[in-house]
């Protein structure tokens, strides 16, 4: 494919499902992400209700396609829409498409798009299904461009000349989104997925897999321009470190989780084993019978907690000690409906010999503290 600033780029505009007043901005974010070598609006330009239109299109130069409502209550622009999108893939001379509508009618062509190996980005209203989202590679809600556009009209008004009369000033934007749980949630396991061995993450590699994971994750659903800046605001959850290089003078970010540091004191008090036949609930084997360690996790000095196992770890990501030979601090990642990963670190794995298909034995001090051992055969 194409580099992405040179990508060719098929814009399909459905005038049923997008204000006019709001084209300059989509047209702006598109150009992010390619060239639009072809735009296109479908509608019935017949009908009242699309005829503001008609000014936006001979200044951005986009073609008109006119389709008649032939049975009232149904709407056939998507019909058209479709049927244009199928042939310009067919003739392969774009790299992406941009499908500007709120309508879920466009889930399936958004799949087959991207079935075909093109770039997919949908614009739309918040209103706009989540299957439709899901579909795409990339989907962008109107109402953040809103913002951008109110704020420069604002900055153009107060280069006006005073004539002293005064005006009533505009209202403000509607607030941002707040930064839900699920979301911190995303933003926590996308940094420790992205995370080299001690811990920090490329911003560059975190804002691509968000994007994979969360089609319409933005920055500025909360309220920030980059997504820099909110990983800068959430001070509590996270450490940014702003680096350079000597061939470059762009600084790159770099993320790193921040973690608790509590950590009771450790009860010296033995266990004493119950007579059962089943493990104690504060002792198991790692990995489950049904597991095993990989290469991968050789490589990354990790061992992944599957379902089975979650219930001797804490429940949230946070550093725990571990007892080998030597004790441990070592970083215990929570995850939502995946293997939550017990991270040991270069010296711990090595003084622990972990290896593809061993298995060890965990037993549980305290909420904080384990003692990890080789299983014996």
């Amino acid at each position: 494919m194409a580099d992405r600033r040179d990508q060719k780029i098929a814009m399909l505009i459905d005038a049923d499902n997008v204000s006019y007043k709001k084209i300059e901005e989509i047209l702006n974010e598109v150009n992010r992400y390619g060239i639009p070598t072809i735009k296109r609006i479908y509608g019935d330009w017949t009908s009242p209700f699309v005829e503001n239109w008609k000014p936006s299109l001979l200044t951005h130069a986009i073609t008109p396609i006119q389709q008649y409502s032939y049975t009232h209550g149904k709407n056939s622009t998507d019909s058209a829409l479709i049927i244009d999108a199928m042939d310009i893939l067919h003739l392969d001379r774009v790299d992406g498409f941009c499908i500007v509508s709120s309508d879920s009618d466009f889930t399936r062509l958004a799949t087959r798009l991207r079935e075909s190996g093109k770039l997919v980005i949908g614009i739309g209203e918040r209103k706009t299904p989540k299957p439709f989202i899901a579909s795409c590679d990339k989907f962008i809600y109107v109402e953040i461009l809103d913002h951008k556009s109110a704020s420069k009209k604002k900055a153009t008004e107060n280069n006006v000349p005073s004539t002293g009369t005064k005006t009533n000033p505009r209202p403000s934007a509607k607030e941002s989104n707040p930064l839900d749980d699920d979301t911190l949630l995303l933003l926590k396991d996308t940094v420790d997925d992205t995370a080299d061995e001690s811990g920090w993450a490329f911003l560059g590699e975190i804002g691509n897999l968000l994007i994979k994971r969360k089609p319409d994750f933005d920055a500025r659903n909360y309220g920030f321009e980059k997504i820099s800046h909110l990983f800068k605001s959430r001070t509590v959850d996270f450490e940014v470190d702003e680096r350079t290089t000597e061939k470059s003078k762009n600084k790159l970010y770099y993320v790193r989780n921040i973690l608790t540091n509590e950590t009771p004191a450790v009860d010296t008090t033995p266990v004493i084993a119950t007579p059962a036949t089943e493990p104690a609930a504060d002792q198991a084997t790692l990995p489950s019978p049904r597991n095993k360690i990989t290469a991968d996790d050789v490589r990354k000095n990790q061992i992944r907690i599957t379902k089975d196992l979650k219930p001797l770890f804490p429940t949230r990501t946070r550093k725990i000690t571990i007892i080998i030979q030597d004790k441990f601090e070592c970083t215990f990642s929570h995850r939502r409906d995946r293997s939550d990963v017990l991270n040991l670190g270069k010296e711990a794995a090595a003084q622990l010999g972990l290896a593809e298909d061993t298995t060890y034995l965990v037993q549980r001090i305290n909420e904080t503290t384990y003692k990890l051992s080789k299983a014996t055969t």
